[in-house]
């Protein structure tokens, strides 16, 4: 019985799909439009023998890996940055060449394999981004009322409504006037939209009992536990808990050539909406937590010698291996406070 491998290139409109052998022979090259449809039809025939059908991750990589899988393909989804960095040997760069180069990894077995999220992970996910989104946009208003009252003279030092309004009526300009409002009326409503995401992110973080575990450590609010448990679904993934500061980029870099060695910055792999939110949580952690707990003693102490920034992101990745290990657990965090009463001394003979 042949062995087959499928690379699939995807695309916005059409996908190329290319077959090989276990010789590495092309048995079909073609093209399909992006649906899992059109990809099925041309796959078919093949279904029998394909070990692997492979794609790389993307905007619609896990809604062709579901739905392909339901088809019953053996779907694999390829980490991206390695994959580039395979493709990227051959000169000529075309859909049909790195088709062809992702199904040779496959036939190789030299492939980095990519998480594939649950569907609960996703959405999660969704509510977070649109949260951020919308206050992302509502500070930008406020930055745009702050730079056009500085144009006229004017300053504020708060984003207050009144005062803003204030600010703009002082000038007796009306067409200023009604631009400040507006502008101000639409941060309004931004602000309003996301108080009622943060209602329902809460309301999400109360019924998830992982989400309930994770926010028992000190710092730990709502978002960021919602914000790790999406990012991680499947903490089984993890060998180690050590390896989930590296994978959301909190490592440091580390270069080694020769007699040559040394770590830079860290190296911002992964999700950096989980990033901010751990570096986030350290930070509460250092600044307003006053728990006696010794993550948060070690941070204080590494931010009197190198500085608040590389206390926080210390803090931040190992608060990301502690998180992962109370949800491996699956028990509450405990903070043991060590005890300030001296060692009982032994008695002589």
């Amino acid at each position: 019985m042949p062995k087959l491998f499928a690379g699939l290139d995807v695309a916005d409109q059409t996908t190329e799909i290319c077959v090989l052998d276990a010789g590495g022979k092309v048995v079909c090259q073609s093209s399909a439009g992006t649906t899992p449809a059109a990809i099925a039809k041309v796959l078919k025939p093949y279904r029998r023998f394909l070990v692997t059908v492979g794609q790389e991750t993307g905007t619609k990589a896990m809604w062709l890996h579901k739905e392909l899988v339901s088809r019953r393909f053996p779907m694999v989804c390829l980490d991206a940055r390695h994959a580039k960095s395979a493709l990227a040997a051959k000169p000529n760069k075309t859909d049909k060449n790195d088709a062809k180069g992702l199904a040779t990894l496959l036939r190789r077995g030299v492939f980095t394999t990519a998480h594939v999220k649950s569907d609960e992970s996703l959405r999660i996910r969704l509510v977070l981004a649109t949260r951020k989104t919308l206050q992302r946009k509502a500070l930008d208003l406020q930055g745009s009322i702050r730079m056009t009252l500085k144009t006229f003279g004017a300053r504020i030092e708060s984003n207050r409504r009144r005062l803003i309004l204030a600010k703009a009526n002082a000038n007796n300009n009306h067409m200023l006037s009604s631009l400040i409002k507006v502008m101000a009326d639409a941060s309004d409503r931004l602000l309003a939209e996301v108080a009622i995401l943060d209602e329902l992110i809460e309301a999400l973080a109360d019924n998830d009992p992982v989400c309930c575990r994770l926010m028992t450590i000190p710092g730990v609010g709502p978002i960021t536990a919602l914000a790790f448990r999406a990012a991680v679904d499947d903490p089984a993934r993890f060998k180690s808990s050590r390896t989930v500061a590296a994978h959301f980029g909190l490592t440091p870099r580390l270069f080694q050539s020769g007699q040559s060695s040394f770590s830079g910055h860290i190296s911002r792999y992964g999700d950096s909406s989980v990033r901010a939110a751990l570096y986030s949580a350290a930070s509460s952690l250092l600044n307003t937590s006053k728990t006696q707990w010794s993550l948060r003693t070690w941070g204080l102490r590494l931010a009197k010698q190198r500085g608040f920034k590389v206390a926080a992101v210390a803090c931040a990745r190992r608060l990301a291996v502690v998180m992962h290990r109370v949800w491996v657990s699956g028990r509450a965090f405990e903070l043991q406070i060590a005890s300030a009463q001296p060692k009982k001394q032994l008695p002589q003979n």
